[in-house]
């Protein structure tokens, strides 16, 4: 049935990075030390092209098409310690495109070039900074960019914010096939999947296969930046729209959808009390590197459903760890380190 339910996303363009399907691991230590429940982690920070994260499954169908269009060159927009552009860049490479990030951030945000901005240097990408008020509002500067590659004769293909297409969002429709095989295989029924929610892709991709897939657990987004309405509005959209493209029979509706935004902290790329506990806990006790902007928001909002008792601790749960671990790099150790 699941196959039958995936075959228009089966025949679409795939640029292939992914060597297998990303571990699940148990985090035996951090459930004892939480007190339960019974946590896995679904290591999506493995896969491996350009130090791994979450958008190398959005980047095989995004950068498939692209390729099967004949374009040469793709744009790709972020905040300066974006994942997106490091892993786009490392995945662009090697499939022959040039690469042009147009980066964005606040009047007076740091453009130090450590984490992924150093990364971003080194695999060669052609960088454009561009000073956003609001955050993520870039004017007229990526399609200024685009004609004036494109009258240079190049062919160019611009990616959203966050790869939130409905190619990207395949890639975690996909993911949960793969997540059901998996929890089959180790005989587990998980209650509930955590994810930290940026753009949106991920989540949205997610959500459908939790509507088409029928996977024994319900997935729970922590948004890392933008209030649940938002969210939940936004969400509802694209997956409709991914719906249609993907051939599948279900999207959601705003009842289904379960976002938490109460760990956001000040702002986007914020490093929270709560997301420094997260990341020192799951360190010491797991050895496994979380990331300040994503996925030590959304561990930590993992803890505080358990520590308030929404997460029972009879319940078995999975964490997708989505990655950005490079971003460490550019933040305060003291302020990491600290008690």
């Amino acid at each position: 049935m699941i196959s039958t339910q995936l075959a228009i996303i089966a025949s679409m363009p795939r640029y292939r990075a992914l060597a297998g399907p990303t571990p699940l691991e148990e985090a035996k230590a951090l459930s004892r030390h939480l007190g339960g429940p019974r946590i896995l982690l679904k290591r999506d920070d493995l896969t491996a092209v350009g130090l791994g994260g979450n958008k190398v499954r959005k980047l095989e169908f995004i950068i498939g098409r692209v390729l099967a269009e004949g374009g040469d060159t793709l744009i790709v927009i972020g905040g300066y310690q974006s994942n997106l552009a490091r892993i786009s860049t490392a995945m662009a490479i090697r499939a022959g495109l040039k690469v042009e990030l147009v980066l964005g951030g606040v009047p007076g945000e740091s453009r130090d070039v450590t984490g992924n901005l150093l990364l971003s240097h080194l695999l060669g990408a052609n960088i454009h900074y561009v000073e956003t008020e609001p955050r993520w509002e870039f004017g007229s500067y990526v399609d200024d960019l685009a004609a004036r590659l494109e009258s240079a004769g190049r062919k160019v293909a611009v990616m959203p914010l966050g790869g939130a297409t409905p190619e990207g969002i395949a890639g975690y429709v996909l993911a949960t096939a793969e997540l059901i095989q998996q929890c089959e295989e180790q005989g587990i029924a998980p209650s509930r999947l955590i994810v930290s929610i940026g753009s949106g892709g991920t989540y949205c991709g997610l959500v459908l296969g939790e509507c088409n897939l029928s996977p024994s657990y319900k997935v729970t987004g922590i948004s890392v930046s933008r209030p649940a309405d938002y969210l939940r509005d936004a969400t509802i959209a694209a997956t409709a729209a991914a719906r249609d493209v993907l051939g599948l029979s279900h999207a959601p509706t705003a009842g289904m959808l379960d976002i938490n935004d109460a760990y956001i902290g000040d702002h986007y790329g914020a490093l929270t009390d709560q997301a420094r506990e997260a990341i020192q806990l799951v360190a010491r006790l797991e050895g496994v590197l979380l990331d300040p902007v994503y996925s030590g928001k959304g561990m930590s909002g993992l803890i505080g459903l358990i520590r308030s008792g929404e997460i029972g601790p009879d319940e078995t749960v999975v964490f997708l760890h989505t990655g950005g671990s490079p971003a460490l790099f550019a933040y305060d150790a003291a302020r990491l380190l600290a008690s």
